[in-house]
C-alpha cells in the first residue's frame, strides 16, 4: 500500500463512523464509499447501467447497478428522511452545484451527515483551469439563463485536452450536455473553495 492509499484508507475509516442509518450515495459508479457495517445505502446515479458502461467504457465491467436513476439535485426521497448522503467526485460534474447542495440539506434528518469530496484541481487534469469562484456559482444559480453551456464546454476542452472546439462541435455538445449524455467537469476547485461553499451554504446564504 502506497502512502496515498494509506492516507485514503485512514480518511475513509474516519468518515465511516458518521455514515450510519439509512443514506444515499450519488454517483458511486465502480467504487462504493465504505460505510458502517449496519448502514443501509441506496445507490443513485444519473443514468442506467447500460448508459454508464457506454460513457465509462474503460471501467465498464466494474460499474455497479444503481438502485435508483435520478438527478443528483432531485433526490426522490422525503425531506428529512436520510441519515447521510455521500457525493464523492460528483459536485464538479453538476452545472448548478448550489441547487444540489440545497436539495441534499433538505433530504437530511437533523444531525445527518453530508460527505462531499472533490478533486483538487492542482493534482488532476484540471490543473490548467481557473478556479470557479463562489460569486459565479451564485450568479448562475440565481439566473440559470446566464449559464453559458458552450463557454463551459469550450473552456474544459481547451484547458484539459489542449485544443479549441469548432462551431460544429460546440453545436453538438450543448444538447448532449443538457441531456446528460456528455459528462465534463463544469467547475474546478481546490479544497479552500469547497470550504467557502460549505461556509456560505451552512451560514444561511440564499435561504439555505
Amino acid at each position: 500500500m502506497g502512502k496515498a492509499d494509506a492516507i485514503r484508507w485512514l480518511e475513509n475509516q474516519y468518515f465511516r463512523r458518521y455514515l450510519r442509518g439509512t443514506g444515499i450515495e450519488i454517483g458511486a459508479l465502480w467504487r462504493r464509499f465504505p460505510v458502517h457495517s449496519q448502514a443501509r445505502v441506496v445507490y443513485l446515479d444519473r443514468a442506467d447501467v447500460a448508459d454508464l458502461k457506454t460513457q465509462y467504457s474503460e471501467v465498464r465491467e466494474k460499474i455497479f447497478l444503481p438502485d435508483v436513476v435520478a438527478d443528483a439535485a432531485e433526490l426522490p426521497v422525503a425531506p428529512g428522511s436520510l441519515d447521510f448522503i455521500i457525493a464523492s467526485h460528483v459536485l464538479e460534474h453538476l452545472p448548478f452545484p448550489l441547487a444540489a447542495i440545497r436539495a441534499w440539506y433538505e433530504a437530511l434528518s437533523p444531525g445527518g451527515a453530508l460527505l462531499i469530496k472533490i478533486p483538487d484541481k492542482r493534482y488532476t487534469f484540471d490543473f490548467r483551469r481557473e478556479r470557479t469562484p463562489l460569486a459565479r456559482l451564485i450568479s448562475e444559480h440565481e439566473d440559470r439563463g446566464s449559464f453559458d453551456w458552450q463557454a463551459h464546454y469550450a473552456e474544459f476542452v481547451e484547458k484539459v485536452h489542449g485544443r479549441k472546439p469548432d462551431a460544429t462541435e460546440l453545436a453538438r455538445a450543448v444538447p448532449a450536455l443538457i441531456a446528460g449524455d456528455l459528462n465534463i467537469h463544469y467547475h474546478a476547485w481546490i479544497d479552500e473553495d469547497l470550504a467557502e461553499i460549505v461556509k456560505f451554504t451552512r451560514g444561511g446564504g440564499m435561504g439555505f
